[in-house]
């Protein structure tokens, strides 16, 4: 399978993450009795698991075979910090104000890795300021 392939695979899964945690965040806001439920619990989790498989498989498959550079290194880092504050507001977060801080926080560091992986530079969208 080519690099072309997983890239596109990889950012689907990672389009699809965000929706289902922006939707998820939503109803845990407004104590949507569906936050909770089974299925609302693991699709999530499978699309977190196929961006996780697509990134490895480019790193192995991509022409350079090497660490691409001090920007994933910050991604990674970036990404641990998301799965903190996910945990964390789905699972120790009480009050909504609380909630709502975290998730807007989430969402703030989820679309900066993004602004990294795109431009491939550790500092994000502030590379282009």
């Amino acid at each position: 399978m080519s690099v072309f392939y997983i890239k596109y695979v990889h950012i689907v899964a990672i389009a699809v993450a965000f929706a289902l945690f922006f939707v998820k965040g939503i109803w845990v806001l407004q104590s949507y009795p569906d936050s909770q439920e089974r299925w609302a619990r693991a699709v999530p989790n499978i699309a977190y698991a196929v961006v996780a498989v697509s990134a490895v498989l480019m790193l192995l498959e991509s022409p350079l075979k090497g660490w691409p550079g001090n920007w994933l290194t910050v991604k990674l880092v970036l990404v641990a910090v998301f799965a903190v504050l996910s945990v964390y507001l789905f699972r120790v977060a009480r009050a909504t104000i609380v909630k709502m801080l975290v998730w807007i926080l989430a969402l703030g560091v989820f679309l900066f890795v993004t602004t990294i992986a795109v431009l491939r530079d550790p500092i994000g969208i502030f590379s282009v300021l």
